[in-house]
């Protein structure tokens, strides 16, 4: 079930961001990123059985486009329900045009996801952040318009 993240969630969402095995794959949230998302009515929770098991960070980078900062699900085969509902509520509730973001280039079971939602491939931007290892990695942008999302 997709419910809109309070202040009382704040921490539960920046453990999930900072989790190792998530930090593999995404930024660290920027200070005061978290809180202006949740009072925005921009970050959503995932819950399976009341548990949470996932959040997600939008913004508006200009009216009615919106972005993805943060989709984190750790609970498998529950990111492509999750996922939906995110994008019902950017095209429903938040009547965005598109939806745009940045995924690394190396994450195949994200691609995979965003694929099948629809997303597509508009570029690459090399080199375009440094994991916490070190190591320097490719950045896919991805983009999806409403009128080609299927609910």
């Amino acid at each position: 079930m997709l419910r809109p993240a309070t202040a009382q969630d704040h921490d539960l969402i920046e453990r999930l961001w900072l989790a190792p095995d998530t930090a593999r794959w995404i930024e660290p949230p920027e200070a005061g990123e978290i809180g202006a998302g949740i009072a925005q009515g921009l970050c959503y929770l995932w819950e399976v059985d009341a548990t949470p098991v996932g959040f997600a960070l939008l913004m508006t980078w200009v009216p009615r486009v919106m972005g993805m900062t943060a989709f984190v699900c750790t609970r498998p085969g529950q990111g492509t329900p999750f996922l939906r509902a995110v994008l019902g509520k950017v095209f429903g509730a938040h009547q965005a045009h598109r939806i745009g973001f940045d995924v690394t280039a190396d994450n195949a079971r994200a691609l995979r996801l965003y694929d099948r939602m629809g997303f597509q491939r508009e570029g690459l931007i090399r080199e375009c952040w440094q994991r916490p290892g070190g190591d320097w990695v490719d950045c896919a942008l991805l983009g999806l318009l409403a009128r080609d999302w299927r609910p």
